[in-house]
């Protein structure tokens, strides 16, 4: 049983060396080594770009936690920003229309002085021809009346042509 116990062993050992040596020269052959390397690199990498993503998530997370922390005041800001933009429009609306009613009643007063004057220009137009008329017929009444006044009125109208010095 010794030989066989040494054969084994003697056998194993031959063995477990030509495992060995298939091992060393595939490592060597296949240049396991440097793939091995280049496969911890990019495992390294990729951890470093994690790790790098991880920062900037949690500094943009920062970023929004400030911004909503900060979120009532802006609110707040804009919401009196709005109130004061509608009082002034309202100040500015009402202002424009107290402008408005002055250039109405401005408008106004100006169309009932021009009219109230084109009205009494007619009136005295109308009252001149009337009375010129009135004074036509009442000479030709007194003319009609007596004969005397004919000639009086000639007289009269040649001393006024003597009294013209041309």
């Amino acid at each position: 049983m010794d030989n066989i116990l040494q054969l084994l062993i003697k056998s194993n050992t031959v063995n477990f060396l030509i495992v060995l040596a298939l091992i060393i020269f595939l490592y060597v052959k296949l240049n396991i080594s440097k793939k091995t390397d280049m496969i911890r690199d990019e495992i390294k990498d990729y951890v470093e770009a994690s790790e790098q993503e991880k920062c900037n998530a949690e500094q943009e997370l920062t970023e929004i936690k400030n911004k909503i922390k900060n979120l009532p005041e802006e609110i707040e800001d804009i919401k009196k920003s709005a109130d004061n933009s509608v009082r002034n429009l309202g100040i500015k609306i009402r202002n424009e229309i107290e402008e408005q009613k002055k250039d109405i009643a401005n408008n106004a007063e100006r169309l009932f002085n021009f009219e109230t004057k084109k009205f009494k220009s007619k009136l005295t137009k109308l009252l001149s021809e009337k009375s010129v008329e009135i004074a036509w017929e009442n000479a030709l009444r007194q003319l009609n009346e007596d004969k005397t006044l004919h000639s009086k009125y000639i007289d009269d109208a040649i001393n006024e042509l003597d009294r013209i010095t041309l």
